[in-house]
């Protein structure tokens, strides 16, 4: 399984988002200015991940983006299934009528315990536990003023 720029993306924007809920709702020009990624494209980010439920939208001119559950709430999992897609690592495991050998192959065993692993990594991978990780790396690398 290969993360594509949209995955990878959709997962900054949700921890810019996580970042900066504090002073409210967050605008996709800001998103944009502290990502580096164009406004063009968050779009296509931006809207699966609220049809999905993990974004809401506020609108109006002082409008932005929240969270719509908790950091918590919002795992590796669910982003990358969200904008990846939920394709198996190869197509016998998430279709067995793809192959006519799938009932008694050895190796479709061993790709549907590497996909049962790899799902249960991106579901230990929360949104929070980003947080906490990205705002502890801040303030170890904050410099320190002192006369």
């Amino acid at each position: 399984m290969k993360i594509s720029t949209k995955g990878r993306y959709g997962l900054r924007v949700l921890l810019d988002v996580a970042l900066h809920e504090d002073d409210g709702v967050v605008s996709l020009r800001d998103i944009s200015r502290r990502q580096a990624i164009s406004q063009k494209y968050l779009w296509q980010v931006v809207t699966p991940l609220k049809a999905a439920g993990l974004l809401r939208a506020v609108r109006g001119t002082q409008g932005g983006y929240a969270l719509a559950r908790a950091p918590a709430d919002i795992s590796l999992h669910d982003i990358v299934k969200i904008l990846e897609g939920a394709d198996s690592i190869v197509d016998c495991v998430g279709s067995p009528d793809a192959c006519e050998r799938s009932v008694d192959c050895v190796a479709r065993g061993a790709w549907l315990q590497i996909e049962e692993q790899l799902d249960s990594a991106l579901k230990a991978v929360t949104l929070k536990s980003l947080v906490e990780k990205q705002r502890d790396f801040e303030s170890r690398c904050s410099p320190t003023y002192m006369i």
